[in-house]
């Protein structure tokens, strides 16, 4: 089969003909139909992130069709759709058995990252791993569950604890950013969108954002202040760009009680957080990583509702993963990209 493989970092992506990945016990293959890009990949592709390995097959977002299963493999069969909760984990350490299966310890591995992932023709993982998805998607669509949108409930829902009537603020309106403005609408939020680009902020607001905001250092504070001053400042705020200069802006918008969600980083940044603001207004800082299984079930009923809608805006070919992510790099991309294999 064909799959695009990072043999070096910091090096284009390679074409490998592999062998087809035939399932053992408890695992499935599936046909690989499409998978989501992030710009994590580009994260991987450099070597800036702990714990990945080389020579791997990579892309973390994939959807496809069961076209093979493994002795002991009871609740899937050959034909199902699915997605793949991209993190393979022990499934018993005491993370796991409480639904938080992204800090698990005893991971197995993440696919795309140490574990061959969905940039390829075939992807074999355990049955654990795969979830159907609702028949109202198409592959594409549903390919983008599994990070972009797992990953925005599990920040304002999970983690951030939102209720309906917050206001909420989603810093960077990007890839992953206006999936999070769909799921804080689909949730209820007043939601404020902010970033440099008004194309982006456009889309947004095409798709709920009640307000936006066109980042400027200078102003920026004051105008997300003014938005939400009845309610005392921001709920949640769940920063997708992570810089030292958004995040400690944004700490001082939070409302006593209020939640930083942390999803977007800069591997290696610092930002300064004054100890005494903190215990005066009980404001939480909080990591927010990946997403779980309860939180994909979670989003696929409000798919199913029709309240969020994927937004895949660009398609690539297998052997177009080193153009697009050259463009992705860019910040070209509004919406989601899929490689289709």
């Amino acid at each position: 089969m064909r799959a695009m493989v990072l043999e070096e970092y910091g090096k284009p992506l390679v074409l490998w003909d592999k062998p087809y990945p035939k399932p053992g016990w408890g695992e499935v293959t599936i046909k690989v139909e499409a998978c989501g890009m992030c710009g994590t990949d580009i994260k991987i592709a450099a070597g800036k992130l702990p714990g990945t390995r080389v020579p791997v097959t990579m892309g973390h977002e994939p959807a496809g069709v069961v076209c093979e299963v493994g002795p002991g493999v009871t609740r899937l069969k050959e034909g199902d759709k699915v997605i793949a909760h991209f993190y393979v984990t022990c499934g018993k350490c005491e993370y796991c058995r409480s639904n938080r299966e992204s800090i698990c310890r005893d991971l197995i591995g993440r696919v795309g990252f140490e574990v061959d992932g969905g940039y390829a023709e075939y992807l074999r993982l355990p049955e654990t791993s795969f979830l159907k998805f609702p028949d109202n998607l198409n592959f594409e669509e549903a390919s983008l569950l599994g990070d972009a949108i797992g990953t925005s409930y599990h920040a304002l829902k999970t983690r951030g604890r939102m209720e309906p009537g917050d206001y909420v603020l989603i810093m960077g309106v990007g890839g992953v950013g206006l999936h999070t403005v769909q799921v804080a609408k689909a949730l209820g939020g007043r939601v404020v969108g902010v970033d440099i680009d008004e194309e982006k902020l456009e889309v947004a607001r095409q798709h709920g954002c009640d307000y936006t905001i066109l980042y400027d250092r200078d102003t920026y504070v004051d105008k997300a202040r003014e938005i939400a001053a009845s309610s005392y400042g921001y709920a949640v705020i769940v920063e997708t760009v992570g810089t030292p200069d958004t995040m400690e802006r944004n700490i001082k918008l939070l409302r006593p009680g209020g939640r930083l969600c942390i999803v977007g980083y800069l591997p290696g940044s610092t930002f300064p957080v004054d100890p005494l603001m903190s215990l005066l207004d009980e404001i939480e800082i909080l990591g927010s990583r990946a997403c779980s299984k309860n939180d994909l079930e979670a989003v696929m009923k409000l798919i199913e509702m029709g309240k969020i809608a994927p937004l895949v805006t660009r398609r690539f070919a297998l052997e177009e993963v080193n153009e697009a992510m050259r463009i992705l790099k860019e910040e070209k991309i509004i919406g989601r990209a899929v490689v289709i294999p």
